[in-house]
């Protein structure tokens, strides 16, 4: 039994231009050596480029193609008499959110357009219409749960 009190997780800081939560995820995942205000401007250009395409506020579409690409549930594994199962666990909704951040900023990096700031507005625009690599990545992952069904009862 644990003697100290767990602590709260803490979350970062609201993002101070556009008051949300998951802009500051966002920068503090694509943050590299350091680099904050960089990452800033590449996440901020990003945003106003799709607002200059769709006309619509470009946190909703961030919500959106967060909301499209964070899965729900994920494969933990767990040690059994000698063999290892790979359990499907539900998500908590930061977990799966986070996961979705991870996954998008992957998936843009990995896009072959002129700068980071095209790759991750278009890879938002899709995420944000259900396709592009974050949205397939979370299927492949559902794929393997429902797969692994089965092992649902060893919890």
């Amino acid at each position: 039994m644990a003697r100290r009190i767990s602590t709260q997780k803490r979350l970062p800081y609201r993002d101070f231009k556009y008051e949300s939560l998951l802009v500051s995820l966002f920068v503090n995942r694509l943050l590299k050596a350091g680099k904050k205000q960089l990452t800033r401007r590449i996440i901020y250009s990003a945003l106003v480029l799709i607002q200059q395409r769709l006309s619509q506020n470009p946190i909703l579409i961030l919500e959106k193609a967060v909301n499209n690409a964070s899965p729900r549930i994920e494969l933990t594994s767990k040690f059994l008499s000698g063999v290892t199962y790979q359990i499907p666990t539900k998500l908590t909704r930061f977990r799966s959110t986070n996961f979705a951040v991870c996954w998008l900023i992957q998936e843009a990096k990995k896009r072959s357009e002129k700068n980071m700031v095209l790759n991750l507005a278009n890879e938002l625009l899709d995420a944000s219409k259900g396709m592009g690599g974050a949205v397939k990545k979370r299927d492949e992952e559902h794929k393997m749960v429902e797969a692994n069904k089965a092992f649902a009862t060893y919890e």
